[in-house]
């Protein structure tokens, strides 16, 4: 844990360099303003799922959401998952480079910080891995995004979800097979009282939404009052 915060009591004594650019920055946070700013932030979007929307779109909802809703409430997300951040969340996830999450936390809670509060939720849930995918990734990626945003907002953790099937990676796989994957991966500990509550699923990326509406539908029959996503990226 202390390991992990080191390099941003650094930066209060080194200049830090941009993840992106490498130039040095003259700020705290180790990404230059002119890099930030070319990242692809969300602009219109579902309000259910997050999905990017074309700027002509007058709708609220996207046409899957119209049709077929998601079992969650809503999607929270700052960036539509394109270059350069795919690059960015890449390093984080599969190499460990706390600094891109660091980073990639910050900037979410500038995006989303405000909505994130009004929505008052009661329990962030990080999105969990296998035993042995967090074994070999040494790390949960989404552990750590809920551990900066709990601290961040005041917000409790609950490690309530258990993955407890070892499946295949879901990028390789179209929305069909991703739901055949899931079927029966994920459990609740026991004696976690979640009936009621207001909770927050933490996850990187949302993509088809197969995880998050997996995940949703066990909370829900758990007697939770309603499930959001925050993640930092959406796929167009």
């Amino acid at each position: 844990m202390v390991n992990r915060f080191l390099p941003r009591a650094s930066s209060l004594l080194l200049p830090g360099y941009c993840l992106l650019c490498q130039q040095a920055t003259k700020t705290a946070r180790d990404l230059c303003p002119a890099c930030a700013e070319s990242l692809p932030w969300l602009k219109r979007h579902c309000q259910r799922c997050a999905l990017p929307l074309a700027d002509t779109e007058t709708a609220s909802l996207c046409g899957k959401c119209l049709q077929q809703p998601p079992q969650f409430h809503r999607c929270l997300a700052a960036w539509e998952y394109q270059f350069p951040l795919d690059h960015v969340i890449g390093r984080f996830k599969y190499q460990g480079h706390q600094p891109s999450g660091r980073v990639l936390a910050e900037c979410w809670l500038d995006r989303c910080g405000t909505k994130a509060v009004n929505s008052a939720p009661d329990l962030l849930l990080p999105v969990p891995l296998h035993w042995r995918r967090r074994w070999q990734r040494g790390f949960n990626q989404s552990q750590i995004l809920a551990e900066y945003w709990s601290k961040a907002l005041n917000i409790p953790i609950s490690n309530a979800l258990k993955r407890h099937r070892h499946t295949p990676a879901q990028q390789q796989l179209n929305a069909a097979q991703r739901q055949r994957n899931l079927k029966h991966a994920f459990s609740l500990k026991n004696g976690i009282a979640l009936c009621g509550k207001h909770l927050v699923l933490v996850d990187d990326v949302l993509t088809t939404g197969s995880t998050a509406n997996t995940l949703t539908k066990l909370l829900l029959e758990q007697g939770a009052k309603c499930v959001d996503i925050w993640c930092l990226a959406r796929t167009p």
